[in-house]
């Protein structure tokens, strides 16, 4: 059977189920109510919805069918006329049977399995289930190592830790985000430690110092975006700020309340239809979490990195942003699964100074900012982050496997079993979170300070080279002087060139030139005051050093150049006769 794409909205008196069913007969549809739960069914599409409310069929309730749109509306009465039923936008949520429901925090009942003589008792698990406030800085114990092979013969990864083969064969793809040598038989502690080592060596000294000094346009406009859950939140913000008159005056006066449960979250965040097919589409799953504080880290864990090529990308995903997404976050790179918040946070800007492709502290604290406004926002907020995660790996020949192990996962959890205190507790945690620059052990305050001395250096000399030519004060003879000088002494072999001689060389003031190497084995250019000495008395003078004019290619040439009263025409045959280069002085 085929699951229809719908939408679900209320008013005070009646419940609204719009169901797209193209090509149906009318004649074949079926209706069935029964309190919280209404069916449909025409062939092939089926549709189960369980409401937190009940609803009844009365002569009221209506069903209309739009031919054109292939749409069926169906109105049902609410048996409260005035209850406010939750989550109608939540589709996977309506879409859960009673005895999923019951297991999450709308209708707590009983936990499904009770644990004998384990550490959690019934009523810890009910309490757990009421979103009991979690301490995010105290660790929760893991599994003994070795333990899951024990019992399943191999280890366990992905979300809630109940995937396994998934990656056996990860090496043998062009899977650029796995950093796990072997994620079959590694366990949490191993992967761990590889993880750690791995980032160690893949942090760069001098890309951090060039980004922090060069913090150019696109690193500092990356800085400055605002994602979409910023105005979402400022809506919100404003819907919670309310106008009420001060007793005693006839004054006005505006306060901030607390009215999140006033404030209908569904009419301030809405999901578009391409995210509702995919809610409709997500599997249908029951998750027995083991480790409640582990899996909301984790979402912690792949919003910052979501968050953070989000910025880079000024909100426009790219062919990229699935590696981007999956190198920086942990969760996905190195199945890790963290137990304090320090842990989550340090692992989140270790990867996100060490791979992307801007790496900036600041631009790190602004990706944590994001995480806080998304959790603030509450249940949906996230969902509409994973959806677009989801959308971003699904697209990828390669990458899609993370949704199979996380993202779907997620969606359906933060639907289902994820709890609206559990969530502010976590953003009211990172909002007041401060992280040291010592916490990720790469000395980051000594680099910036190594960073900054080099900078000032650099400045000083370009000062002192700009003085020093500026305070040149040379006579106007003697620049004439040199200005003939080097007419004179731009020799070049060739037909009709001028002579040369020992005095032109002699008499020049010029206190450095470059000479041409122009053919021969090899054509390059060289100081002349390398060749030829500072001091230029007299010819004689000159050439004395000739250890170092042998040093260089045509050094011969230039000194039978000034030695000799010979035609530059003999030059050329004798230059040519040893294969030597011509030169030109500049």
């Amino acid at each position: 059977m085929i699951t229809p794409r719908f939408s679900v909205r209320q008013d005070e008196k009646q419940v609204y189920v719009t169901i797209h069913a193209p090509h149906v007969r009318v004649q074949a549809i079926e209706f069935d109510v029964d309190e919280y739960q209404f069916k449909f069914f025409a062939s092939p599409y089926y549709l189960r919805l369980t409401f937190s409310g009940k609803v009844v069929e009365d002569e009221a309730s209506t069903a209309s069918f739009n031919a054109a749109s292939g749409d069926i509306t169906v109105a049902l009465s609410k048996q409260t006329p005035g209850e406010q039923f939750e989550n109608l936008d939540m589709l996977t949520s309506l879409l859960a049977t009673s005895r999923e429901r019951d297991t999450g925090e709308t209708n707590i009942t009983k936990p499904i399995i009770e644990e004998i003589g384990g550490s959690i008792s019934a009523d810890d698990q009910i309490a757990i289930l009421n979103d009991e406030d979690f301490e995010w800085e105290l660790p929760q114990s893991l599994p003994v190592v070795g333990e899951n092979e024990l019992l399943v013969g191999k280890v366990k990864y992905g979300f809630n830790e109940q995937y396994s083969g998934l990656l056996a064969h990860v090496h043998s793809t062009a899977n650029e985000i796995n950093e796990v040598s072997d994620p079959e038989h590694l366990n949490s502690e191993e992967r761990r430690i590889q993880r750690i080592a791995t980032e160690d060596a893949k942090f760069d000294d001098a890309y951090y110092m060039d980004n922090y000094m060069n913090d150019d346009d696109e690193i500092r406009l990356s800085i400055q975006f605002k994602t979409e859950f910023y105005s979402l939140l400022r809506q919100l913000q404003k819907a919670k700020k309310r106008v009420v008159t001060e007793p005693g005056t006839n004054s006005l006066i505006s306060q901030d309340v607390d009215t999140t449960e006033e404030v209908p979250l569904s009419e301030i965040i809405e999901f578009t239809d391409s995210e509702k097919k995919m809610m409709v589409d997500l599997p249908r799953r029951t998750h027995m979490i083991s480790n409640r504080q582990a899996v909301y880290l984790g979402l912690v864990d792949i919003l910052f990195s979501y968050s953070l090529d989000l910025r880079i990308n000024q909100g426009e995903p790219t062919v990229e942003s699935a590696w981007a997404i999956g190198a920086v976050s942990a969760t996905f790179s190195n199945l890790e699964q963290f137990s304090t918040l320090d842990a989550v946070v340090a692992a989140c800007f270790r990867r996100g100074l060490a791979y992307p492709l801007y790496r900036n502290w600041e631009l790190c604290e602004k990706a944590l900012e994001d995480i806080y406004v998304i959790l603030k926002l509450g249940r949906r907020a996230v969902l509409k982050a994973l959806l677009e995660i989801k959308s971003i790996f699904d697209k990828h020949d390669i990458y899609y496997i993370y949704s199979k192990l996380f993202i779907d996962d997620y969606c359906v959890w933060i639907q289902t079993l994820a709890g609206d205190k559990a969530i502010r507790s976590l953003a009211h945690k990172l909002h007041n979170f401060e992280i040291e620059k010592d916490d990720l052990g790469w000395n980051l305050d000594a680099l910036e300070d190594l960073a900054l001395e080099s900078s000032v250096e650099d400045e000083e000399c370009e000062e002192a080279g700009h003085n020093e030519n500026t305070n040149i004060d040379e006579p106007d003879s003697l620049a004439l002087d040199e200005s003939n000088a080097l007419a004179d002494l731009s020799i070049v072999i060739q037909e009709g060139s001028p002579k040369a001689d020992s005095s032109t060389c002699a008499g020049s003031s010029i206190g450095k030139r470059m000479v041409k190497i122009i053919g021969g084995d090899g054509a390059s250019e060289i100081d002349q005051d390398s060749i030829l000495p500072e001091k230029r008395d007299n010819s004689q003078e000159l050439l004395d050093d000739t250890d170092t004019l042998d040093e260089y290619p045509g050094s011969s040439i230039l000194e039978n150049i000034v030695q000799s009263d010979q035609e530059p025409e003999a030059f050329k045959k004798e230059a040519q006769k040893k294969k030597g280069p011509l030169i030109e002085m500049l």
